[in-house]
């Protein structure tokens, strides 16, 4: 079984990566990445590196040829002006060269909310993207999962600095939380198992659903140094993504995502159970990726 992945250098995809290429057996793992950056130790391992852009067409269509399922994730597009068309002509590319290379089945890296067609910012996009791959794939599964720690690694200067985590949100309210290494292997466990059919949704809630005063306490039990929740406002949310270099339309998209999760318009719609639940524990990931990245930062 021949399996491609895109996105191979995200916290996801090089998470499949690693978990398909672990698996061995009659597994063969292929790379769809625009440059082979940071893809060398895959390839040591016996991945197949495929080059090219996901929004080309002849490109997917051509890698796909002799696979037998893909993980598919949209790139994030923060610099698009239009982020929706951004991530339907990606979502178009992508459903045009499964339809056209008869693709058996498809993983898709969705979100928890991609069922709203409007009114939740980038995921409406996701939304747009898990459409088009039902009308072109015979066997699709979506997997929607929550909020992903790996976002928090975004607040590493603030909490460096000030000792705190900022965000346009109520510090009391709990949302759905998940390491992307938790996703991945959920990702990768459906990729492998080729006797499913059909179309599907997975939501995947993580270990427990914590509030950000929450993750501010677990942060600070696990790193050993005080750290709070602040709740910003609008405005003062809409510059610290415009100083990551994010496009004005994608601010305001975070923005509209942000509106609706506090709104709860933003909100699970599968009960959580044992199949929604995953194992890594806030807690450890503080301790095993949050902390060094501190103490390296304060060693600069």
């Amino acid at each position: 079984m021949k399996i491609a992945i895109t996105t191979p250098t995200g916290h996801v995809g090089s998470a499949v990566a690693e978990f398909l290429l672990d698996f061995g057996g009659d597994i063969q793992v292929k790379l769809l990445a625009r440059r082979p950056d940071k893809l060398s130790g895959f390839v040591r391992r016996g991945a197949e590196m495929s080059i090219g852009s996901l929004d080309d067409v002849g490109y997917l269509t051509g890698a796909m040829h002799d696979v037998d399922a893909l993980f598919w994730a949209t790139p994030p597009g923060l610099g698009s002006d239009n982020l929706r068309a951004f991530q339907r002509r990606f979502g178009q590319a992508a459903a045009t060269a499964v339809r056209d290379s008869h693709l058996p089945r498809v993983v898709n890296l969705s979100s928890i909310g991609a069922e709203l067609d409007s009114g939740a910012g980038p995921i409406n996009g996701l939304h747009d993207v898990e459409q088009l791959l039902n009308e072109s794939a015979d066997n699709v599964t979506h997997l929607r999962p929550g909020f992903f720690f790996e976002n928090l690694l975004g607040q590493i200067d603030s909490i460096r600095q000030s000792g705190t985590i900022s965000l346009p949100l109520s510090g009391s309210k709990r949302f759905p939380m998940i390491a992307c290494r938790d996703i991945a292997q959920a990702a990768a466990q459906r990729l492998a198992d080729g006797s499913w059919t059909g179309h599907s949704v997975e939501e995947l809630h993580g270990p427990a659903d914590v509030s950000f005063d929450d993750v501010a306490q677990i942060l600070s039990e696990a790193t050993g140094r005080k750290i709070t929740f602040v709740r910003c406002d609008r405005q003062q949310a809409r510059q610290a993504i415009l100083d990551h270099a994010v496009s004005e339309n994608t601010t305001d998209a975070m923005l509209e995502l942000y509106d609706a999760a506090e709104s709860g318009k933003l909100r699970t719609i599968q009960r959580r159970s044992p199949r929604t639940t995953t194992s890594t524990k806030l807690a450890d990931f503080a301790r095993n990726v949050m902390l060094p990245l501190l103490a390296e930062q304060v060693a600069r």
